[in-house]
């Protein structure tokens, strides 16, 4: 969820809460590692809880939501250039949810 999807929820569980507090106990999860960061080009930081694994994310164009995706690509090494070592890699499908694509 993105810290303004987590102050909608708040608000409606507690009543009145302010965004600062969201922000701040944010990033309290962050640093004990109870939460981790999901970064998705043109979105606000969206967080996750921490320990999940390796998985890729689809974002719908039609809701705004974000989903995860287990499964993987394979064999992204060939992708890289020769000689070259890859440590790590995003991939982040787009596209409409089966909601939104009825």
């Amino acid at each position: 969820m993105s810290a303004s999807e987590v102050f909608e929820n708040s608000r409606k569980i507690l009543g009145r809460i302010g965004i600062a507090t969201v922000y701040r106990n944010l990033r309290i999860l962050l640093d004990d590692g109870w939460l981790t960061v999901v970064s998705l080009p043109g979105e606000p930081n969206r967080y996750e809880k921490a320990g999940k694994g390796h998985h890729h994310h689809f974002v719908c164009h039609g809701c705004q939501r974000v989903f995860e995706v287990a499964v993987c690509a394979s064999d992204l090494r060939r992708m890289t250039p020769s000689g070259f070592q890859m440590e790590r890699h995003e991939v982040v499908l787009w596209g409409r949810c089966a909601e939104c694509a009825e």
